[in-house]
């Protein structure tokens, strides 16, 4: 903390951590304080300089949440140069990151409602609920405090994420890891689950059964009539396609379901996982999975993420996060380009932050850090990546 007399001026987290070459001091989204007074960053620069030699710190390092383009377009990013010029040294190589990516996906939703935003959004997006109202998928969502009483939530929302790290082949965390991070977050953080209700289903596809058959009597009689009355059967007919899609969409939910588990399909099925934390005028999507079944036959992505953004809208959200992301996005040859694209169709603005910044005490052992971080991530990442395939492996071979 900084005070000027009583009055608190500044302050920093401050995150410690053990690089083998040295420890490292890390400040995440920068500290707050304002960046318009040379004199305060610059005195709290030298006094952690000081603290950094007490305690045989290499560097600090923070990514403040100052904004250098968005969309491609520059933005005022002045706020950096008193950082710089108070001692920080900027990351410029932007493949390279301490702890997160600079760039990240921004849907906007100041004074936006559901019917204004959604048009915004992409068609894909469209199709997408439509897709997911037609299967009748709904959610349940827990904060932090509420999860501690539904244990089993947590079992389902590691079921779903190991799948989904099987697919796609991210790294995995361990149940506990979730667990803690939603239970620190308390009523901050939500758990959303996406589930498909098979009896439900079941009886809307019945219902729907039966008003075609009624439908298809009325047009019949109305084709039949001397005075056709054109517009009341065409009416009849794009109704008739409707319905007759929808059915057409349940019966090839119903053939996956059927291929996957045989005569013995679970009654209820969770298809999508997701936590995201919401604080002040900002939402952030932390983490989020699906299943393999039934993600192109009803859309349980497309859901899930439409009711995280209409979660953010009612809490008077601004600014929903849809997660960082590494590259260029706007390189189809970046292997994380279909990520990027599918966050930008929810009006997502791509929003380049400056990256880290680099308060250096022992620049050596700071070069060494900086050299071997991405040999070691290289190689953790094979290895975790082996771990998953071999853990597929196994899955395919018991399920077989």
């Amino acid at each position: 903390m900084g005070f000027r007399g009583e009055t608190p001026v500044l302050a920093a987290l401050c995150l410690q951590r053990d690089v083998r070459v040295g420890k490292l001091w890390y400040c995440p989204d920068g500290f707050v304080c304002d960046l318009s007074d040379q004199s305060l960053v610059s005195a709290f620069c030298v006094f952690m300089k000081e603290e950094m030699k007490k305690h045989h710190i290499c560097a600090m390092v923070t990514d403040p949440l100052i904004i250098e383009k968005i969309n491609g377009i520059e933005q005022d990013s002045s706020a950096v140069d008193t950082l710089l010029q108070g001692g920080f040294v900027k990351n410029k190589d932007k493949d390279f990151y301490v702890v997160q990516p600079a760039i990240t996906i921004i849907s906007p939703l100041k004074d936006e409602t559901e019917a204004s935003f959604l048009p915004k959004c992409e068609k894909g997006v469209r199709h997408g609920l439509k897709a997911a109202a037609d299967g009748l998928l709904y959610a349940e969502s827990y904060d932090g405090t509420e999860l501690a009483r539904h244990p089993e939530k947590l079992d389902e929302f590691f079921e779903v994420m190991t799948e989904t790290s099987d697919r796609t082949a991210f790294i995995q965390r361990d149940k506990q890891y979730y667990k803690t991070m939603i239970t620190a977050l308390g009523r901050y953080g939500t758990m959303d689950f996406v589930y498909c209700d098979q009896k439900k289903r079941g009886e809307y596809c019945k219902k729907l059964s039966e008003e075609k058959k009624a439908l298809q009597a009325r047009l019949t009689e109305a084709e039949s009539e001397e005075k056709k009355n054109k517009k009341s059967i065409s009416e009849i007919k794009k109704e008739l396609d409707s319905i007759s899609n929808i059915l057409t969409r349940n019966q090839k939910a119903d053939q996956e379901l059927k291929d996957a588990y045989g005569d013995c399909v679970p009654g209820k099925l969770c298809l999508a996982v997701a936590i995201t934390s919401r604080f002040g005028k900002t939402a952030i999507c932390l983490y989020g999975g699906t299943r393999n079944l039934l993600r192109n036959t009803l859309r349980p992505t497309h859901y899930l993420n439409w009711l995280r953004i209409c979660k953010s809208m009612e809490s008077g959200i601004e600014d929903h996060d849809l997660g960082r992301v590494t590259g260029d996005v706007f390189d189809e040859a970046n292997p994380l380009h279909g990520l990027a694209k599918y966050k930008m169709s929810y009006h997502g603005q791509v929003t380049e932050y400056v990256g880290d910044l680099y308060l250096i005490c022992d620049r050596f052992r700071f070069m060494l850090f900086r050299k071997l971080l991405p040999s070691v991530k290289k190689i953790k990442t094979t290895l975790l990546r082996n771990l998953i395939k071999n853990r597929t492996v196994r899955r395919s071979k018991k399920e077989a």
